[in-house]
């Protein structure tokens, strides 16, 4: 997939990303950003796919877990 790909797709996981923000936030993680997440899933997992599903999008933000954003 492109980038212009994922810049279209970005607008539909919007609401997914705001709830991994509230989420980390009520973990006591106040300075990730919904920019920030996205930008290490497009470049860290899904750079090498050709296709994704938006529910495999929304899952993956979903079950991001603190560790793994701060490689």
């Amino acid at each position: 997939m492109g980038n212009e790909d994922f810049y279209k797709l970005r607008k539909e996981m919007i609401p997914v990303l705001r709830t991994k923000v509230h989420e980390l936030n009520k973990a006591g993680i106040q300075n990730v950003t919904d920019q920030e997440i996205w930008n290490f899933l497009v470049y860290a997992k899904w750079k090498s796919m050709k296709e994704i599903s938006l529910s495999e999008m929304a899952n993956d933000i979903l079950s991001l877990c603190v560790e793994q954003k701060e490689m």
